[in-house]
């Protein structure tokens, strides 16, 4: 198999593996505790950050490497499926002894950072190397909702298969995609730009919901599309602003909201962008995600994150 087919079965298979992780038994950690991630697992701990309504912080594994007294008094979950991302391991050394217990969320209990961890969250899984992250994004992010006591009862398979239908909503430029949203919905924005740097190659940007208007919509092009993520938005300014671009002639598509609580619909938006990325992917007949194909690019992104 591809990577592109092994992205492809992660996508599909998901709601087995969150269904089971579901059960899993979690410690609590104390409200305002540390999530701290990079890349994908920065936009699971922003969307921790504000589904616990702001029990816990969300910051980059550098900012705390350059300031561990934040941590001071507190417990701190690092996220990395990996466990090799050498910006969580520097910063976790720094915190030691200064944070009140490091957590490993990791699927590696033999990694650099589970190793310096005084406790691990194991994610029930498999890592592949050079995989884009689709299961180890969902099972991180479920075990954040977990740990920050977000007891929500999701119905992924509902959220699944919903997500078909609404990830026909999402559209792609020539130019550049854009993905916008509100609160938990601005994490969904930033992993779905990762997954089509990734993936596609393209040139995407995600952005929060209310800051687009002061900030990019002043650089927009016909030849850009705009995707807008309507769920935790309920003041309606997502509807507002689509309404607005296409009565313009811009290229702008609304996400529906679908789900009973705010974890399906925050799932609901995630498996909407893995789907649609993954469709685009193969209408464009890749046979390997984008970033493998560019060695000099991949070797920059290597030296600065291992």
């Amino acid at each position: 198999m591809t990577l592109l087919n092994d992205f492809s079965f992660e996508v599909l298979e998901q709601p087995r593996y969150l269904e089971e992780f579901a059960q899993s038994k979690l410690d609590r950690v104390p409200k305002g505790s540390i999530l701290v991630g990079a890349g994908d697992s920065y936009a699971a701990a922003l969307a921790g950050f504000y589904l616990s309504r702001g029990g816990c912080f969300a910051l980059d594994p550098y900012y705390l490497s350059v300031s561990p007294d934040t941590a001071a008094g507190k417990e701190v979950v690092f996220i990395s499926a990996s466990g090799r991302t050498s910006s969580n391991f520097v910063a976790a050394r720094e915190v030691k002894g200064v944070a009140n217990r490091i957590v490993a969320l990791t699927a590696d209990e033999e990694s650099r950072l589970a190793s310096v961890a005084d406790s691990i969250v194991r994610l029930p899984m498999d890592l592949m190397p050079r995989m884009p992250g689709a299961l180890s994004f969902s099972l991180s992010l479920l075990a954040v909702l977990k740990m920050l006591g977000v007891n929500d009862t999701c119905d992924f398979r509902r959220a699944h298969a919903q997500a078909r239908s609404s990830s026909n909503s999402v559209t792609f430029s020539e130019g550049a995609t854009y993905f916008l949203g509100n609160s938990a919905a601005h994490s969904v924005a930033l992993y779905s730009a990762a997954k089509v740097y990734e993936l596609l190659g393209q040139r995407a940007f995600p952005e929060a919901l209310e800051e687009f208007s002061h900030l990019e919509l002043f650089s927009i092009t016909k030849a850009d599309a705009v995707n807008i993520y309507s769920c935790f938005d309920p003041f309606g300014k997502g509807r507002k602003l689509e309404k607005a671009l296409a009565g313009h002639g811009y290229a702008s598509s609304l996400i529906e909201d679908k789900g009973a609580n705010d974890t399906e619909r925050l799932f609901h938006a995630i498996f909407a962008a893995q789907f649609s990325i993954l469709h685009k992917a193969e209408a464009t007949n890749l046979s390997e995600p984008n970033f493998l194909l560019d060695k000099a690019r991949l070797e920059i992104s290597d030296s600065m994150i291992y």
